[in-house]
Order: C-alpha cells, then structure tokens, then sequence
C-alpha cells in the first residue's frame, strides 16, 4: 500500500530572475560529483565506465563551480545529477552542500540519483535537504514502499511522480532557494509507455551495450538526424574532473579538454559559453545540421519535446569570444567594441526580469 504524503506543499514565490548575460544566460546548469555509477542499467554508458576510471570531485572544483553559477547565472536551476554516474558515491556531498547554498545563495538546487546509497543509509533525504538541497529526485530501483518510507520519515512534503496531486510543485520550475521537495520518479524499466515513447533515453553519442540495450528498444543510429536541440543553448554541464562538456548525452566525457575547465573562473565559462566551438556547434544545430558535429550530435538520437524551438537570435548565435574581442563566426572578422563593456570584456551587466 502506497504511503500517503501528510506534509503541505509549498509553492514559494521566485526571486526576480537576474541575468548577467541577458537572453543568452543557462537555464541549467548539471554537475556531475562523481564520474562512475554503482549500477551497470543497460539503458546507461555506464557500464562502459571501468572502476579504475572512476572520478570523484574535488572540492576545489565543488567550489568553482558554485562561485561561477553566483557570478553568471545566480537565479538559476542547478542539477546535481552525475551525468550518467551516481551523485551520491560523493562521500563528501552533504558536507560540501552548505558551501553550495552560502556561494549560491539564489541557485534552486536539486539532486537526482538512483536512491541506492538512500536505501542503504550513506545519506537521508533529510540530511541533504538539511544541508541546502532543495529538491530530491529519485529513480526509484527498488519497491516504492521503501522510498516513501524514506520520503515520510524526512518530515518534507514528497510525491509519486506518475501519481502528482494536483496541488504539487514540479520540480522542473525555478521556484528559487525556499523550495523543499522530494519527487519519486519510477526507474526506466518502469516507465510507463508514454514516458518511453518520448523518446527520452538517450544514445549517449553511440557509446552503449547495444546487446543489452536492446531491451529498451534501442540501436545504434543509422544516419544523423536533420533535428535542431536546445540543450547547448540551455544547460551547462561539468564533469567531476571540472571540465565543461557539450551536453547531457556526453556521459562518457568524448568533449572533455575541448571547452576549457570551471576552475579558470567566470572568464573560463566565457571562453567555453561564447567560444568558436561551441558557437559553432550551436549555429549547426539551429540549421539542424547535426552531421557537421561528428565527434557528438552526428551520433546523437535525442529529440527532446522542445528541441526544434529557436533559442538565442541569429545574431547571438552568429559570433563568438576569442578571450579579448567578438568575431563573426563564418569570416572570422572582428566585431565593433560596441558589444563589449568598459574593460574589454563580455558585458556582465545585470538584467532582472519583471514579475
């Protein structure tokens, strides 16, 4: 018998968004605290991740990380989900989230795992709840009975994901830094068959057991898609080791090296955010040339339910930072100091949306 929730839910009003870089400035960002999972799905690259290659974050990168969100992007949604590894093999996490929450002080702050370490006790809900989390979100491998249990005896307001009252918060809205939530999501195999034909499992840029993916219905792709994909235009992804990856598919780190680390600060975002490549692949996708980006989204299978909207103007998309100027990306040209603030850098200046 499900365990009913008898805590109120709270619907807090978000602070004003502000946004440095104006329309161009992340939606979300994802961080990963561990690079490896405990768990080998046949739906996940992670099983193509050998124990030896595991990756724990650092706490100088933990630290970067948050001063970078306060700095770009402070009115912000931060996932920290591990891409494809387990958030919570990060022995240090609930003692490194108070740091988070101090450095990040709008961030609305949420963890995604697969609840194992929950069940086995490393971490409750209500220790990282307590600790400055503000939404956990659990793939439920288990019975749902145990992680209602668990749910309840937080003293925080939680749901069934595919069982919503109708008077309860989603955790995919920015809600701000008041926010406590926990959302028990189902496991992939689980999934109800709307979920599934949402096509919302990726390929992970074809790196996968496609003999044990099978299961879920997967394959290798055969041809690029000719489909735009906002998730460049949208979300920032840092791996454990610090560096910045394309997106959310890149679970097995191919783009590590390529757009620079969170440990180089604000400026390091810039280059990676605004840079050549990254600017490039963006123009690619709102052409919905997939192809052009061999290394990633050639291979790539996501169609997410929004992907074809246009982010960003045409313009926005058409120049990028080289680290001093801004330059026209198909000729290379520098562009009028007129789209650069007082010291020669890419304006940071503040811009807060109206109510």
């Amino acid at each position: 018998m499900s365990l009913l929730n008898t805590v109120p839910y709270i619907r807090p009003k978000p602070p004003k968004k502000i946004k440095p870089l104006g329309s161009t400035s992340p939606w979300v960002w994802v961080i990963e605290p561990y690079f490896g999972c405990n768990l080998k799905c046949a739906h996940c690259c992670a099983g193509l991740i050998e124990k030896t290659s595991h990756v724990e974050m650092s706490k100088e990168v933990w630290e970067a990380t948050w001063t970078t969100i306060n700095e770009v992007s402070p009115t912000v949604r931060v996932d920290i989900c591990g891409i494809v590894g387990e958030p919570t093999l990060n022995q240090n996490l609930a003692e490194w989230l108070p740091f988070a929450r101090k450095a990040a002080p709008l961030a609305q702050i949420q963890i995604t795992t697969n609840g194992t370490m929950l069940r086995k006790g490393h971490y409750t809900m209500k220790q990282l709840l307590d600790a400055g989390a503000n939404i956990i979100y659990v793939d439920q491998y288990g019975p749902h009975e145990v992680f209602e249990k668990l749910a309840s005896e937080s003293g925080y307001p939680f749901y069934q994901y595919y069982d919503k009252p109708a008077d309860a918060p989603s955790p995919w809205t920015y809600w701000g830094p008041e926010m406590k939530l926990i959302a028990l999501q189902d496991a992939p195999h689980n999934w109800p068959k709307s979920r599934r034909n949402a096509n919302l499992l990726g390929n992970w840029y074809g790196n996968l057991d496609w003999k044990r993916g099978a299961k879920f219905g997967m394959k290798p792709l055969e041809e690029p898609l000719t489909r735009r994909c906002n998730q460049p235009f949208l979300y920032v992804n840092v791996a454990a080791t610090g560096d910045f990856l394309l997106c959310c598919q890149d679970g097995m780190h191919v783009t590590a090296g390529k757009f620079g680390n969170v440990l180089g600060g604000a400026a390091a975002f810039r280059e990676f955010w605004f840079g050549e490549e990254m600017q490039t692949v963006r123009a690619r996708l709102r052409n919905k040339d997939r192809a052009g980006t061999s290394y990633a989204c050639a291979k790539c299978n996501i169609t997410f339910s929004r992907c074809d909207f246009k982010h960003w103007t045409d313009e926005e998309v058409g120049r990028f930072w080289d680290g001093s100027s801004w330059r026209e990306i198909e000729s290379g040209r520098e562009l009028p100091q007129n789209f650069l603030d007082g010291n020669g850098q890419i304006p940071l200046g503040v811009v807060v949306e109206k109510s």
